[in-house]
């Protein structure tokens, strides 16, 4: 028996005809399509091939899934930001949107991968017997054997290489980007998350230079952080109204409250460990009547991973050794080409879009709508299509932005670690690897607890959760997300008694 359960119902809503649910908007070229549209676009589908050609051919923010006469179909976009779950027992097969589990069944191997990366990896959960669809990847159930498979539509790779007339062509991919942006928007207010790197900044600057009246930002942290320095001389600038939200310890308290666990339960879903950066500025924003009626919030994720920040002078690459480096953990990767691109695509399937991207939903959760302008699929197509030489330490981009429209509008302000980020790369790897591991641990600890490099005062909330912690990590390292990971699984674990 197969049963579908598609409950999520906050800013996006499921939109049901007959044999076909979908939510969210996609751009199909230039139109967008919503509720009644984006399901009649699937109208005639009634096969996997067919399935697979209308997928190819949208853009934008989506999960879908369609009922034919032999199978089931479903997919997500291409990063997932609507996501999908599987539970399987032999014959019995529930596809869902929310994991609704009263007897849980820990999948012990994905707890580590969890706390190392914050959030289960490939097509699994932290629960057993559930399985969740991977950005750009779409599932077909046969109603004849309850038969499962899970396969790709999108792969996130250079498909092609572009050398020349770099910046030509990027201009014209930009005019696209704004377009749909504005298009999106409708005459509403984008609201931009301003911090002090450079792809909110992009993003801003191309919607002033399209003479978009209304945009407001707003920045949080520490008050005397560069980031709030730079946003606010930013904002300056281009004479745009600014929001500042101090994160003041009582403020940062609220992670401890009704409201966090609410937040925290629609987020997770056994599979993505909860985003708490920009939560406290929304919740100050709304309760003090601050935000704009009708906004929606456009954000600069994850352009700089688009221009390569993830790529490193690494000689002979591998990427399984490189994972390891970064992440700590020993994984098998057959489905994953031996190169910078089977990392990129590994890293968005994974880190990015389970953890990163699924960050939107602190957005619905206070009642706002959002569009994340820098995945439209021409965009990323732009940029994974460009050489390496051009993403490494992304030279292409910063020249790009500083030589150009960061110039042309006299906020070309380079954040503090502008000037180091490949002076001392070599360094950092060549002391890694000739230190002994304890002074590289110190010398990583001090790091961690810089208060000048702690722009959003998490060494606070740092403390404050490893207070609640039962059974403490041997030492601490200061680093925000790893204390959440545990806290969140001690949670988990006291709320179901495993």
């Amino acid at each position: 028996m197969i049963k579908t359960q598609l409950t999520y119902n906050l800013v996006h809503k499921w939109y049901t005809s007959e044999n076909i649910s979908v939510i969210g908007s996609a751009f199909l070229k230039n139109e967008l399509l919503k509720e009644k549209n984006l399901s009649a676009y699937f109208q005639s589908t009634n096969d996997e091939i067919y399935f697979v050609e209308k997928l190819q051919k949208l853009s934008g923010h989506f999960s879908v899934t369609i009922e034919t006469a032999t199978s089931f179909l479903m997919a997500v976009d291409t990063i997932r930001t609507f996501p999908l779950f599987i539970n399987k027992k032999e014959n019995d097969i529930l596809v869902t949107d929310t994991i609704q589990e009263k007897n849980l069944d820990w999948n012990v191997s994905e707890i580590n991968n969890f706390q190392k990366i914050y959030c289960a990896l490939e097509n699994n959960t932290l629960l057993k017997d559930w399985q969740q669809l991977q950005s750009g990847e779409y599932a077909v159930i046969s109603k004849d054997d309850a038969s499962l498979s899970i396969k790709s539509y999108y792969h996130h790779i250079q498909q092609v290489s572009i050398q020349t007339d770099l910046p030509q062509k990027l201009s014209e991919s930009e005019t696209q980007l704004i377009d749909n942006a504005i298009n999106y928007a409708d005459n509403r207010t984008i609201l931009i998350p301003l911090s002090g790197g450079y792809d909110s900044r992009y993003l801003l600057a191309l919607l002033k230079e399209r003479n978009y009246a209304k945009i407001e930002c707003y920045t949080y942290g520490r008050k005397d952080s560069y980031e709030a320095l730079i946003a606010k001389n930013v904002c300056e600038k281009l004479n745009i109204k600014w929001h500042f939200i101090e994160y003041t310890d009582t403020l940062l308290q609220t992670f401890f409250s009704e409201t966090w666990n609410s937040y925290s339960t629609l987020n997770h879903q056994y599979s993505s460990l909860p985003h708490e950066q920009d939560f406290f500025a929304l919740q100050y924003l709304k309760e003090n009547n601050l935000l704009s009626e009708d906004c929606v919030i456009m954000n600069g994720f994850c352009q700089d991973i688009h221009a390569g920040s993830f790529m490193e002078p690494v000689k002979n690459f591998d990427l399984q050794k490189f994972i390891f480096h970064k992440y700590q953990l020993k994984l098998s990767l057959p489905a994953y080409e031996n190169s910078w691109n089977g990392y990129q695509e590994w890293l968005v399937k994974n880190r990015l879009s389970k953890f990163i991207i699924n960050s939107v939903r602190v957005y619905e959760y206070f009642g706002l709508d959002f569009y994340l302008p820098f995945w439209h699929t021409d965009w990323i197509n732009f940029w994974y299509s460009l050489p390496n030489e051009s993403r490494l330490h992304q030279q292409f981009y910063n020249d790009y932005l500083f030589n150009g429209i960061f110039k042309k509008y006299k906020i070309d302000f380079k954040k503090p670690s502008h000037e180091t980020t490949h002076k001392f790369y070599s360094l950092k790897r060549i002391s890694k690897a000739i230190l002994p591991g304890s002074i590289t641990r110190i010398l990583q600890l001090q790091n961690s607890k810089n208060h000048s490099k702690d722009v959003n005062n998490t060494l606070f909330l740092y403390e404050e959760i490893y207070k609640r912690l039962k059974d403490k990590p041997a030492e601490k390292d200061f680093r925000i997300n790893n204390i959440h990971a545990l806290y969140l699984l001690q949670n988990l674990k006291e709320k179901y008694q495993l």
